[in-house]
C-alpha cells in the first residue's frame, strides 16, 4: 500500500528541518543577541509546500481536501519520474566531503529530489561499470580462472554488506554525510580520516585515468607502425597536460555535461565490442594456451576489485535522494551482484580467448592491423582523458574549500587554477611512477586508499551507532580483520611488486 501522502509531508518536513538545524540555530543566536534558542522538536508543517495545488497537510480537511488529495494521489508523481539529466555527470562526483558547501547548482545534481528506482540502478552500474574493466582480464591471467571469480565474489559481496550497514547507520541518525556519520561516531579524527581518504582515492583515480590515456594511446599508435619518442607512454603522459590542465580549471560541472557523456557512451560501446569481439573468437577459435586455474597473485587482486567496486561514498547521497527509501538496499545490493557477475564475465570470456597472451590492458590483445584494435585504444584514451579533470574535481573543491576562503575574485580565481595545475602535475608524476607496474599500481590505490573507506569505517560506524546483537558484532569483527588484512598486507605486497625492476 503506498505511504500516505501527510505521513510523507511530515517525514519530509522533517528530514528537512534536521538538515538545516544549525544554520538556522546560528542565525537566530545572532538576531536574539545573547538569548538562548529553544529547541524544535517537530518542523513546522505550515511552512513549505510539498504539493503547492494541494496545499498543506491540513488543508485536506477543508472543502473539496479529500478529492483534491484523490486526484494527486492518481497523478503521475513528478518525483519518481526524476529526468535522467542528473545521472548524466559521473557518479564519482558524489564523493562530497562533509565540510565542502558546493555552489548550488552542484547540489542540484549531486543530489536530485526523489530519484526513482531506475534512476538509481544507471547511477550505480555508472558507478562501477567503466574503463577500469579493460584491467580485469589481465587480473585473471595471474590470479586464475578458478580463483579470480571467487575472490572477486567475495571481496565484492563483503563490499556490498558494508555498504548496507553505512545504510543503516544513516537511518538511525536521519541524515548525514559519511564524514558527519563517522564525526558521530569516532569523533572529529574520524570525519578527518574520512575526508583524507576520499581525497586520496581520488587522486588515485585521476592517476588510474592518466595511465589509461598513456597505455591506450601508445598501443594505439604502435598499431599504426608509428615508433617515435615523442609518442612513448612518458611523453603521452606529459602531453595530455596540454588538455587536462585546461579543463581541470573549469570550476562550475554544467560544462563537463558534454564531454562525460562522450566519455560514458564510448566507454559502453567499446566494452560491448571487446567482449563480443573475445567471445567470438573464443566459439570459433577455441581457448587460448596457457589457462591457469589458480594463480599467485590473488592478494593483489583483491585490492583491483576493491578499487573497482569503491563506491561506497555515493550510497548516502543516493540513500538521500531515492524516492523510496526501503528499496534502496535491495536495489543497491541486487544491482553490485550483477555488477560482480558482469566483471567475472568479461574478464574470464577474455582471458579464456587469450590465455597466458592476456596483456594489462585487454584493449592491446586486439590485432594491430584490424580496424578494432588501430579505434577501440584511441576511444579508451579519449574517454579516460575526459574522466582526468572530472574525478580531480571534488578533491580540487574540498582543498579550495580549506585554502581559499573569502569573495570571488580575480586573484583568487587564478590562485584556484594554480592550485589545480599542481594536483594535476602531482598526478603526473605518481602515474609515471606506476606505468610499468599497473596491477600493482591499482592494488595500492584500491587497498591503501580505498579499504579504509569501503571496509574499516564502515564498521566502527554500525558498532556504535546502530548497537548491533552479538552476532552481528562477530561478523563485523572479521570484516574488520579483513580490511586490516587488506590495508596492510595487500598495500604492502603492491609496494613490493612496484619496487621490482623490470
Amino acid at each position: 500500500m503506498a505511504e500516505d501522502e501527510v505521513v510523507r509531508d511530515f517525514k519530509k518536513q522533517l528530514s528537512r528541518g534536521s538538515s538545516h538545524l544549525g544554520r538556522l540555530a546560528v542565525l537566530a543566536t545572532e538576531a536574539a543577541g545573547s538569548q538562548p534558542l529553544r529547541s524544535t522538536s517537530f518542523p513546522d508543517l505550515r511552512g513549505e509546500l510539498l504539493f503547492p495545488e494541494l496545499g498543506r497537510a491540513g488543508d485536506i480537511a477543508q472543502p473539496g481536501g479529500f478529492r483534491r488529495e484523490h486526484i494527486l494521489r492518481l497523478a503521475p508523481n513528478p518525483a519518481a519520474e526524476q529526468p535522467l539529466l542528473s545521472t548524466l555527470l559521473d557518479p564519482r562526483l558524489l564523493r562530497y566531503f562533509s565540510k565542502t558547501e558546493l555552489e548550488s547548482e552542484t547540489s542540484t545534481v549531486l543530489e536530485p529530489p526523489g530519484a526513482s528506482d531506475l534512476s538509481t540502478v544507471l547511477v550505480i552500474l555508472k558507478s562501477t561499470v567503466g574503463g577500469t574493466l579493460i584491467i580485469i582480464p589481465g587480473a585473471f591471467s595471474t590470479t586464475g580462472l578458478l580463483l579470480a571469480p571467487l575472490v572477486l565474489l567475495f571481496v565484492g559481496g563483503v563490499e556490498i554488506y558494508c555498504m548496507v550497514l553505512l545504510v543503516k547507520c544513516v537511518r538511525s541518525l536521519g541524515r548525514g554525510s559519511y564524514g558527519e556519520i563517522a564525526h558521530r561516531s569516532i569523533g572529529a579524527a574520524g570525519m578527518w580520516a574520512v575526508d583524507l581518504s576520499i581525497l586520496l582515492s581520488q587522486i588515485g583515480f585521476v592517476c588510474s585515468e592518466m595511465l589509461y590515456v598513456a597505455k591506450n594511446c601508445a598501443g594505439a599508435i604502435s598499431a599504426y607502425g608509428v615508433e617515435s619518442p615523442w609518442f612513448s607512454e612518458t611523453s603521452i603522459l606529459l602531453l595530455q597536460l596540454l588538455v587536462a590542465i585546461p579543463m581541470s580549471w573549469i570550476q562550475k560541472l554544467k560544462y563537463f555535461q558534454v564531454s562525460n557523456i562522450i566519455a560514458n557512451t564510448t566507454v559502453l560501446l567499446a566494452l560491448a565490442i571487446l567482449l563480443g569481439y573475445s567471445f567470438s573468437g573464443l566459439v570459433t577459435e577455441g581457448p587460448g594456451v596457457g589457462l591457469q586455474s589458480v594463480g599467485p597473485d590473488w592478494m593483489i587482486f583483491a585490492g583491483n576489485v576493491v578499487f573497482s567496486f569503491e563506491c561506497i561514498n555515493f550510497v548516502i547521497p543516493m540513500y538521500d535522494a531515492h524516492e523510496k527509501k526501503e528499496t534502496f538496499a535491495p536495489i543497491l545490493a541486487y544491482t553490485l551482484l550483477a555488477v560482480c557477475a558482469l566483471f567475472i564475465i568479461f574478464g574470464g570470456v577474455n582471458y579464456a580467448f587469450y590465455g597466458i597472451e592476456t596483456r594489462p590492458f585487454v584493449t592491446l590483445n586486439l590485432p594491430s592491423n584490424s580496424r578494432v584494435g588501430k579505434i577501440i585504444p584511441f576511444a579508451f584514451a579519449l574517454a579516460s582523458l575526459f574522466n582526468v579533470p572530472l574525478f580531480l574535481f571534488p578533491a580540487a573543491i574540498y582543498l579550495e574549500s580549506q585554502f581559499f576562503n573569502g569573495p570571488a575574485s580575480c586573484a583568487r580565481t587564478w590562485k584556484i587554477n594554480g592550485m589545480r595545475t599542481i594536483l594535476i602535475l602531482i598526478c603526473t608524476f605518481i602515474a609515471f611512477l606506476g606505468k610499468d607496474k599497473i596491477g600493482a599500481f591499482i592494488a595500492f590505490i584500491g587497498s591503501f586508499c580505498c579499504v579504509p573507506l569501503a571496509f574499516i569505517f564502515p564498521v566502527i560506524c554500525h558498532a556504535k551507532i546502530c548497537q548491533p546483537s552479538r552476532q552481528m558484532l562477530a561478523v563485523n569483527g572479521a570484516v574488520l580483520l579483513l580490511g586490516l588484512v587488506l590495508f596492510v598486507y595487500t598495500s604492502f605486497s603492491a609496494i613490493k611488486e612496484l619496487s621490482k625492476i623490470g
